[in-house]
């Protein structure tokens, strides 16, 4: 699994320096391998290249409030952390829907509460699937779709592809509600995969193309939009 990537945005050099350190030992802590960055300014930052972004809202230049937004506004969520020396921020600073705020001077149990809070919704989850007395599990974020095929399900792995002999319909019934969706009786897709989608197929971040049915088109696209607004 790649390491979780963690971008520290704060002008003031002594607090980006104990933060990073202590996500660093926090995360190390808890056995996952993250990967912390420091930054200076939001204006250093891309869109989408980070996991989790712990933002000073008010800062020279680009602020962390409008990186935030930005990030929202780009389907981007639960990933922002914003970091404030003054409560009166806060409320401005909900219109761009952030998982959690740290007050300055930044205590290290607040901060391990707030990392907890965004690992556990970006944490792999496993799903596990049940056929003929043997046991499946696979990390939910590497299953891009399953497929119905060969009176079994072809599960669609980022490395590959695995049989198992059951109903689609029975598969469905194991994977995390609200985080797949049917776009055709014969596939049943990971929301998390999907980049684009249109009338007659849709397409996952790796640009891989399924096809969407008519009947199921409506459907899909209100399970996508509940998935990315949670």
């Amino acid at each position: 699994m790649a390491a979780y990537r963690v971008a520290v945005c704060e002008d003031e050099e002594a607090v980006r320096a104990l933060v990073c350190s202590w996500c660093r030992e926090i995360f190390s802590g808890w056995g996952v391998e993250a990967q912390v960055s420091g930054f200076a300014n939001a204006g250093e930052l891309g869109e989408g290249d980070f996991d989790l972004y712990l933002l000073d809202i008010q800062m020279p230049g680009e602020s962390g409030l409008s990186l935030a937004r930005r990030l929202y506004e780009s389907g981007v969520r639960d990933r922002v952390i914003f970091i404030t020396g003054s409560a009166e921020y806060a409320l401005e600073g909900y219109s761009a829907h952030p998982l959690h705020y740290l007050l300055k001077p930044v205590e290290r149990q607040e901060l391990a509460a707030a990392l907890g809070l965004a690992w556990e919704k970006r944490r792999p989850r496993a799903l596990i699937f049940r056929a003929g007395g043997k046991t499946a599990a696979y990390n939910a974020g590497d299953v891009r779709y399953l497929e119905s095929r060969s009176h079994g399900v072809v599960i669609n792995l980022v490395d590959g592809e695995r049989y198992i002999p059951i109903p689609l319909t029975e598969a469905e019934r194991s994977v995390p509600a609200g985080s797949f969706a049917r776009c055709h009786k014969s596939y049943l897709v990971n929301l998390a995969w999907v980049a684009e989608v249109g009338r007659t197929e849709l397409r996952l971040r790796d640009g891989a193309r399924l096809p969407v049915s008519r009947s199921a088109y409506a459907a899909f696209q209100s399970a996508l939009v509940r998935y990315l607004n949670r």
